[in-house]
């Protein structure tokens, strides 16, 4: 199984990176704010990365979205309703933006988790 080293080595994991990093505009005050359960704002999104196993392999794709033609509005494939999660992947492979692992999870779930963004 393949480290996240081997990976970056190979140039993937670099590749991602940049490629995750450059899919959105990540300037603060343009993601879709985060919201509590009492209202007030604690951050803001704009990728909302999720790792699943599908097809008998790893992937990490965005679960939000911007609308494509409303700049301002976003879209959000969350878990809590069956079918989301495929729809979200979907969505990313018609965006270009799915993260392929193969077999290797620990590298996709820590992709996942926001091992691509930067420190």
């Amino acid at each position: 199984m393949a480290n996240q080293e081997e990976i970056r080595q190979a140039g993937k994991y670099d590749e991602y990176s940049q490629r995750a990093r450059g899919m959105r505009d990540m300037t603060p005050g343009r993601g879709r704010a985060n919201v509590d359960k009492q209202g007030r704002v604690v951050g803001e999104s704009t990728h909302k990365m999720r790792t699943e196993k599908i097809d008998d392999r790893w992937v990490s794709f965005p679960t939000l979205f911007p609308h494509k033609e409303k700049s301002n509005r976003w879209i959000e494939y969350p878990d809590e309703r069956e079918g989301t999660i495929r729809m979200a992947y979907d969505e990313a492979g018609t965006r270009g933006e799915r993260f392929e692992f193969g077999q290797d999870k620990e590298a996709a779930l820590k992709f996942g988790e926001g091992s691509w963004k930067d420190k």
